[in-house]
Protein backbone atom coordinates (compact mmCIF):
# COMPACT_ATOMS: atom_id res chain seq x y z
CA UNK A 1 0.00 0.00 0.00
CA UNK A 2 1.26 3.45 -0.89
CA UNK A 3 2.11 5.69 2.07
CA UNK A 4 -0.18 8.57 1.00
CA UNK A 5 -3.19 6.27 1.22
CA UNK A 6 -2.66 5.73 4.95
CA UNK A 7 -4.37 7.68 7.70
CA UNK A 8 -1.07 7.99 9.58
CA UNK A 9 0.41 10.03 6.75
CA UNK A 10 -2.58 12.36 6.46
CA UNK A 11 -2.97 12.88 10.20
CA UNK A 12 0.75 13.71 10.39
CA UNK A 13 0.46 16.20 7.54
CA UNK A 14 -2.59 17.84 9.12
CA UNK A 15 -0.76 18.04 12.45
CA UNK A 16 2.26 19.72 10.85
CA UNK A 17 -0.02 22.22 9.07
CA UNK A 18 -1.85 23.03 12.32
CA UNK A 19 1.45 23.47 14.18
CA UNK A 20 2.85 25.75 11.46
CA UNK A 21 -0.39 27.73 11.39
CA UNK A 22 -0.13 28.30 15.13
CA UNK A 23 3.60 29.06 15.04
CA UNK A 24 3.13 31.71 12.33
CA UNK A 25 0.49 33.42 14.49
CA UNK A 26 -2.66 32.64 12.54
CA UNK A 27 -4.27 30.82 15.47
CA UNK A 28 -4.13 33.52 18.14
CA UNK A 29 -6.39 31.82 20.65
CA UNK A 30 -4.88 28.34 20.04
CA UNK A 31 -8.23 26.82 19.08
CA UNK A 32 -6.86 24.57 16.34
CA UNK A 33 -3.79 23.49 18.26
CA UNK A 34 -5.27 22.85 21.70
CA UNK A 35 -9.04 22.93 21.31
CA UNK A 36 -9.30 20.32 18.56
CA UNK A 37 -6.70 17.95 20.00
CA UNK A 38 -8.22 15.70 22.68
CA UNK A 39 -4.88 14.99 24.35
CA UNK A 40 -3.72 18.60 24.62
CA UNK A 41 -7.18 19.80 25.54
CA UNK A 42 -7.31 17.44 28.50
CA UNK A 43 -3.78 18.03 29.85
CA UNK A 44 -3.57 21.79 29.37
CA UNK A 45 -5.63 22.27 32.52
CA UNK A 46 -3.65 19.91 34.77
CA UNK A 47 -0.89 21.54 36.74
CA UNK A 48 2.32 19.67 35.93
CA UNK A 49 1.66 19.71 32.18
CA UNK A 50 0.29 23.24 32.04
CA UNK A 51 3.71 24.86 32.33
CA UNK A 52 5.15 22.52 29.69
CA UNK A 53 2.57 23.70 27.14
CA UNK A 54 1.98 27.38 27.88
CA UNK A 55 4.64 30.03 28.52
CA UNK A 56 3.27 31.98 31.47
CA UNK A 57 6.58 33.72 32.15
CA UNK A 58 6.45 35.71 28.90
CA UNK A 59 2.93 36.94 29.58
CA UNK A 60 2.81 38.01 33.21
CA UNK A 61 0.42 40.83 32.42
CA UNK A 62 -1.72 38.74 30.06
CA UNK A 63 -5.39 39.54 30.01
CA UNK A 64 -6.41 36.96 27.42
CA UNK A 65 -5.11 33.75 25.92
CA UNK A 66 -3.90 35.47 22.75
CA UNK A 67 -0.84 36.82 24.54
CA UNK A 68 0.22 33.50 26.06
CA UNK A 69 2.74 31.73 23.84
CA UNK A 70 2.85 28.03 23.16
CA UNK A 71 6.04 26.14 24.05
CA UNK A 72 7.74 23.58 21.80
CA UNK A 73 6.63 20.46 23.77
CA UNK A 74 3.03 21.31 22.86
CA UNK A 75 3.88 20.89 19.19
CA UNK A 76 5.59 17.56 19.90
CA UNK A 77 2.59 16.31 21.89
CA UNK A 78 0.24 17.47 19.13
CA UNK A 79 2.19 15.68 16.40
CA UNK A 80 2.59 12.50 18.47
CA UNK A 81 -1.11 12.34 19.34
CA UNK A 82 -2.18 12.84 15.72
CA UNK A 83 0.36 10.26 14.56
CA UNK A 84 -0.92 7.71 17.08
CA UNK A 85 -4.56 8.39 16.14
CA UNK A 86 -3.69 7.83 12.47
CA UNK A 87 -1.79 4.67 13.35
CA UNK A 88 -4.76 3.37 15.32
CA UNK A 89 -7.08 4.05 12.38
CA UNK A 90 -4.70 2.24 10.02
CA UNK A 91 -4.52 -0.75 12.36
CA UNK A 92 -8.31 -0.90 12.61
CA UNK A 93 -8.65 -0.74 8.81
CA UNK A 94 -6.04 -3.45 8.38
CA UNK A 95 -7.73 -5.66 10.97
CA UNK A 96 -11.11 -5.17 9.31
CA UNK A 97 -9.75 -6.00 5.85
CA UNK A 98 -8.05 -9.16 7.14
CA UNK A 99 -11.27 -10.20 8.87
CA UNK A 100 -13.27 -9.67 5.67
CA UNK A 101 -10.82 -11.79 3.62
CA UNK A 102 -11.18 -14.75 6.01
Amino acid sequence: MVFYKKATFWFSVISILICLNNYWGNDDKHILLIGLNPVLNSIVYTEPFRHWILDFESAKLATDSATIRILFPAYIIHFASFFLIGLLIDLLIRRKSRKDKS
